[in-house]
């Protein structure tokens, strides 16, 4: 059933965008009626978007214009004005945490085809260095210092968009252009079974600041590759073989963290941590929703079940 909700059209789990101009916004007084919303959809015809920390669940957003719908480049033109400054820019960050409501936590994916995605934009790699600069030089423990706790926050929220966006590439509806895709680093592009485990992740409530904070005195996890913050994911997932896993599987199944070629990245997860009745449902699943992959000789799914 479908309902409205200010300038949004609510189709269960999936919100569309329907102003009636290029600008959408949404309130905070939209924020209750938006609380079962995972999928943000966005038309190309919307050149701004005002609101997506209204949504305190969104998991993906899918975007198929062009423009910086959610004026990313201010916000980092704002906190980059004062970078000279250290008070000042302690002051934006601190500002940035405290003055804005904050994105969704569970925000897992940004599909946006022709948009430049935030780390190609101008200014972000200057800002990211001086976070970085800024966070070697503490003397405290990162999770308790208050200075810290901002560049915690800050660095944390940007890597999490950073990566949102690079979920994205494998949810996006159609090719990505060849000027947005050349912004995207074969190195730092997901794995399929590192999609899964991203996504796993964030649905059980792990987050990149729980990364940066954790291990005590600075150790400056926050400085490591894409690589370790999989690494610290995996050995935090505790998957246990129950119907809390199986429904999380279906849940991302239904969001598309979970395609035809990237089920059996998850099929060879569940099989390692031998999780038996979990891969036989997840299996199960994946031959019903793609059984023309097993007869046309796509042994992989028939393989994963003689494993068991």
């Amino acid at each position: 059933m479908e309902t409205r909700v200010e300038c949004l059209r609510l189709e269960g789990r999936r919100a569309v965008a329907a102003p009636d101009g290029p600008v959408a916004r949404v309130s905070a007084k939209a924020v209750p009626a938006l609380r079962g919303v995972e999928v943000l959809v966005i038309p190309p015809e919307v050149e701004a978007f005002y609101g997506l920390n209204r949504f305190e669940n969104l998991r993906v957003v899918e975007y198929s214009g062009t423009a910086d719908v959610f004026a990313f480049q201010d916000t980092l033109d704002w906190l980059s004005e004062k970078l000279a400054d250290e008070e000042a820019f302690l002051f934006r960050l601190a500002t940035n945490a405290i003055g804005a409501r904050p994105i969704s936590p569970a925000l897992t994916a940004i599909a946006a085809p022709h948009m430049r995605p935030i780390h190609a934009m101008p200014r972000w790699a200057s800002l990211m260095s001086t976070l970085d600069e800024r966070a070697a030089n503490g003397t405290v423990r990162q999770d308790t210092s208050r200075e810290n706790i901002f560049l915690c926050q800050g660095y944390a929220q940007l890597k999490r968009l950073e990566y949102a966006f690079y979920l994205g590439l494998s949810l996006a509806a159609e090719p990505y252009s060849p000027e947005v895709d050349a912004c995207y680093r074969p190195e730092v592009r997901f794995t399929g079974e590192e999609r899964l485990i991203y996504a796993l992740a964030l649905l059980r409530g792990h987050s990149y600041q729980e990364f940066y904070t954790n291990g005590g005195t600075n150790d400056f996890r926050h400085m490591r590759p894409k690589e370790h913050y999989l690494d610290y994911l995996r050995q935090n997932l505790s998957l246990t073989d129950n119907d809390a896993l199986r429904r999380q599987l279906l849940q991302l199944a239904d969001l598309g963290f979970l395609d035809q070629d990237n089920c059996q990245a998850a099929v060879d997860l569940l099989l390692r941590s031998r999780l038996t009745e979990a891969t036989a449902f997840l299996l199960d699943y994946c031959n019903r929703r793609w059984p023309k992959r097993v007869r046309d000789g796509g042994a992989d799914f028939l393989d994963a079940e003689f494993a068991l």
